[in-house]
């Protein structure tokens, strides 16, 4: 029991018997249980806190199960959140409407408590690999973020102005970063230095390799001048 994984889980049922046998059924293998008696309160309750998984009930009073999970879905803080629809209900069009409509599975009381649990545990385990990735992917747009601005600071500000002409550029990389670069500026001798540069690849390698050949070109030109 102690490698199965566990989380935080909200039961939204108007029935306080099944409520309490699933909340004891869920502690007993380390669960965090909330349990909502209606499914208005149960969007409340999502609102207010994070969950693992949500355990819900179709047939409740003020808003049914189907409703529920239309909202749930619908918003995109909470559609990433598994829900298992628990239900006595066994007709194929409530289930497939269930599925269609973004429930995890569908379970018919009453309960089988193994596969209750095996359900959950899969739950849990497909929900962790996406926080897992959505994580990576936050930390990747982090780290492109830094690396164009990065970029962006090393690429000139302002271009020489030279009576008689007109020195323009224009820079736009096909990602995020890019490793290309293009400088220009003018010598004690008052000679004018123009560089451009295709660096292959792209991302934040590229622009780290860019920013220090171009500090190298610029130093090594200009101490051969001198």
């Amino acid at each position: 029991m102690a490698d199965q994984p566990t989380g935080r889980i909200l039961i939204i049922d108007d029935s306080e018997h099944n409520r309490y046998l699933l909340e004891r059924q869920l502690c007993r293998h380390g669960h965090t249980v909330v349990t909502a008696i209606h499914g208005r309160q149960g969007l409340e309750y999502v609102q207010q806190q994070p969950f693992d998984v949500i355990l819900l009930d179709l047939m409740m009073p003020e808003m049914d199960g189907f409703t529920v999970l239309s909202y749930l879905k619908r918003d995109p803080q909470t559609r990433h959140i598994p829900v298992i629809v628990i239900s006595a209900i066994d007709e194929i069009e409530d289930v497939v409407r269930c599925i269609e409509a973004g429930a995890e599975d569908y379970l018919t009381k009453p309960i089988n408590t193994i596969l209750l649990h095996a359900k959950i545990n899969a739950s849990l385990e497909r929900k962790w690999l996406r926080d897992q990735e959505q994580a990576h992917l936050t930390a990747m747009r982090y780290e492109l973020e830094l690396g164009r601005r990065m970029q962006v600071d090393f690429l000139p500000a302002t271009l020489p102005q030279i009576s008689g002409w007109e020195i323009t550029a224009a820079f736009v990389p096909a990602r995020e970063v890019a490793g290309d670069f293009y400088d220009a500026f003018i010598l004690p001798n008052q000679q004018l230095v123009c560089l451009l540069g295709d660096v292959c690849d792209k991302g934040v390698g590229a622009a780290l390799f860019m920013a220090l050949t171009r500090s190298l070109l610029r130093a090594f030109i200009e101490q051969t001048v001198l």
